[in-house]
């Protein structure tokens, strides 16, 4: 397969050979949609709604990790790193990228684990962590993981640390990540000269560690664009934070900049992007009826055609903030782009290859498999004969009625949808 330049190293030549890079991306450029059931939904005016299909940028995992990895991966490569560390909760996609990456470059993995709400999400992370052959380590909190993985790098200098999400962790680390989302942006732009979507008036997307806002933000004020970025919270104050997020769009210009003075050393500030509050619930992972429900609306009118997902974590927040900023009326003549930022592609197989032995992991994850209390076909002990033909089997997000008609009595269907939306109340409270 032929390796396709960055565009970034298209516009500013200089930089080709001094900015290290991997060719990972294999559906770059990835497809920008219009959303018009959604649009039709919402009743716009003038305004258009368009989706970035990062989801489909890679063809194993997408979503936001491989392009920040087409950077970071190379700086360990060219030190000549036998593998990554890097941390995160027990149900990262952080994680799962991490793995299958470095095993598609014949790098080790070690990730550094801690709590978040149990969910058959985390459940699964886990047990496809170990199947792309990631080593996993447990922490109680995130504080001790980034404690843990210091201490690991120390005693192994053959690994590279990469921080949470793949960004800077309070400006410490490389800002390589966000070039992969400056680069993004330069690839927005050819696509807007193209004619496939008009210049966004906003940019709603997933705020987790900052890196893929900072680089989007960056990639702005470097084009000259009047868009603006919406970095809805969906993670920590201590990551996500005005301060934070220009800190590492700064260091990422600086770190182009020291490499090809003639790039415009743009200024960032905070009328460039807004913080969007409110939505994560009452912590990280912990599902919120408002994320079920955008996820729930999404997969209705445009996901199930598309072959397109959201999920509860990540992009569902972020979509419920951009439905709730549409739904007033004076933002219903604006262009909106959402940037999907979590995979679409289907992990089941792999997942199947498990066979579920969670008994494989270390002994400190075996207590995430005693409850299996969070699916309908969990609930339900469903059939092999029903189960194995059903949507929703083995899918952590979408729920059986929402996506197929299940083929169980009408009053253990009842049962079944009541005690899942339980789950969801008790997780947001």
């Amino acid at each position: 397969m032929e390796k396709k330049k960055p565009i970034l190293f298209g516009v500013y030549p200089n930089l080709e050979g001094k900015v290290p890079w991997v060719s990972l991306l294999t559906g770059a450029p990835s497809k920008v949609e219009r959303l018009k059931e959604l649009e039709k939904y919402l009743n716009l005016n003038d305004g258009a709604i368009y989706i970035k299909r990062d989801d489909k940028v890679h063809n194993i995992y997408g979503g936001n990790k491989p392009r920040k990895f087409e950077f970071i991966f190379a700086e360990a490569l060219l030190k000549k790193k036998k593998g990554i560390i890097t941390l995160g909760g027990i149900g990262t996609n952080h994680g799962i990228a991490c793995a299958i990456i470095t095993k598609e470059l014949g790098l080790k993995c070690e990730l550094f684990l801690s709590l978040q709400p149990l969910t058959w999400h985390v459940q699964r992370s886990l047990l496809l962590y170990d199947y792309f052959g990631a080593k996993l380590h447990f922490t109680k909190s995130f504080e001790l993981g980034l404690l843990k993985s210091l201490l690991y790098r120390l005693f192994h200098p053959k690994y590279f640390l990469m921080s949470i999400g793949g960004s800077p962790l309070l400006g410490v680390g490389t800002p390589l990540g966000s070039i992969g989302f400056i680069n993004a942006m330069f690839e927005l732009k050819n696509q807007i000269d193209r004619g496939l979507l008009t210049v966004p008036d906003i940019i709603f997307v997933a705020a987790g560690s900052s890196g893929t806002t900072a680089g989007l933000i960056a990639g702005c004020q470097l084009l000259g664009l009047k868009t603006k970025v919406y970095a809805v919270n969906v993670s920590q104050d201590i990551v996500v934070n005005p301060k934070a997020v220009i800190k590492i769009a700064k260091k990422a210009i600086k770190y182009l900049r020291k490499r090809d003075n003639g790039i415009e050393n743009v200024d960032i500030t905070k009328e460039n992007f807004e913080i969007i509050k409110g939505y994560l619930g009452s912590g990280y992972g912990v599902k919120t009826i408002k994320g079920q429900n955008a996820v729930d609306l999404i997969y209705k009118l445009e996901g199930k055609k598309s072959d397109f997902k959201l999920e509860t974590t990540y992009t569902g927040k972020t979509m419920a903030a951009m439905l709730d900023f549409l739904g007033k009326e004076e933002n219903k003549s604006k262009n909106v782009l959402f940037w999907n930022t979590y995979n679409s592609n289907d992990l089941d197989k792999y997942l199947r290859e498990t066979k579920f032995d969670f008994e494989k992991l270390p002994k400190k994850f075996h207590k995430y498999y005693d409850k299996k209390l969070f699916q309908c076909w969990q609930l339900s002990n469903c059939p092999k004969e029903i189960r194995n033909k059903c949507l929703a089997y083995l899918n952590h997000e979408y729920r059986f009625w929402k996506v197929t008609e299940c083929k169980l009595e009408k009053d253990k269907q009842s049962i079944i949808k009541e005690k899942l939306s339980n789950v969801i109340k008790l997780e947001e409270t």
